[in-house]
Order: structure tokens, then sequence, then C-alpha cells
């Protein structure tokens, strides 16, 4: 239930918006999959949290905040 390298995160802003990211390595990630880099402010914003958390996102428009709503870990095969 928190957030680390490899977390699929789904969470939802102050403006009801809701998202789900999966955190990658900077090689890795793909935007256009919803995959984020590990280095990114949202990804580093994310990092340790908990489901139920609020977190702080600080961007250059102002801040948002995020509730973390899920997170889960793909299966080691």
């Amino acid at each position: 239930d928190q957030v680390f390298f490899g977390a699929t995160v789904t969470y939802i802003d102050d403006e009801d918006v809701e998202r789900t990211v999966t955190i990658l390595g900077v090689d890795e990630a793909d935007n256009a999959r919803q995959q984020i880099s590990w280095v990114s402010p949202v990804a580093r914003t994310l990092l340790k949290a908990r489901v139920g958390d609020e977190v702080v996102l600080h961007t250059p428009s102002g801040t948002r905040t995020l509730e973390i709503l899920s997170v889960t870990y793909p299966e080691v095969q």
C-alpha cells in the first residue's frame, strides 16, 4: 500500500480528475502509456505515500493536492 519504484498508482487531484500512472526508470517511461519517470515531479511527490494519503504537488502554476486511491505492483513471473 506504499508507493515505490515500479508501482502503478491511481490518484485524484483537487479538480476531481482521476489518473493512473506507473513509476518507471528514465529510459522506460512513456507518457503516452501513462508511465512516468521516477525523477518526475509527480513521481517524486507520490513516492513513499500510502493509500489514503494526500500529498502536495508543487507546479509552476501553483500547488495541487493529490489523494492516493490505490497502489499496485505487477506480479513477478
